[in-house]
């Protein structure tokens, strides 16, 4: 065997340790915050693996939330800009409207007046008769 053979074969198991030593504490981490979100880890503590796939899950399934929550905030506000722009658009309308439901009740209360005071001409002329 080669020098540099023997320092591969070495240099593997090291390079095996490191990478789990960084991904020990991601795990862990990961098994921390689905815990505060409800969700406790099943996995084994030395699957580490099985760990860092849940927490794929785990922060998948809040990116989700996040998203859905967003979107349905958008969408609320959307809405609520298109039904301020149709109040807008028909507000001369609906102020006509107004105007012509006041004419009209005017124009009652002027045609129960007149006929009254037909009725009191008519009344003093025949001399209450």
């Amino acid at each position: 065997m080669t020098i540099r053979n023997c320092l591969l074969a070495f240099a593997m198991p090291i390079t095996v340790l490191a990478g789990l030593s960084i991904a020990m504490p991601v795990a862990r981490a990961a098994d921390d915050a689905c815990a505060q979100s409800g969700k406790q880890s099943k996995a084994p503590g030395w699957d580490v693996a099985g760990r860092l796939a849940q927490r794929e899950d785990c922060l998948a399934g809040r990116g989700r939330a996040y998203r859905d929550g967003v979107t349905q905030g958008v969408q609320q506000r959307v809405q609520s800009g298109r039904n301020t722009v149709n109040a807008v658009r028909n507000m001369p309308q609906t102020q006509m409207d107004r105007v012509r439901a006041a004419g009209t009740a005017e124009q009652n209360s002027l045609n129960a007046l007149s006929q009254k005071t037909r009725a009191d001409a008519a009344s003093v002329l025949t001399g209450g008769l």
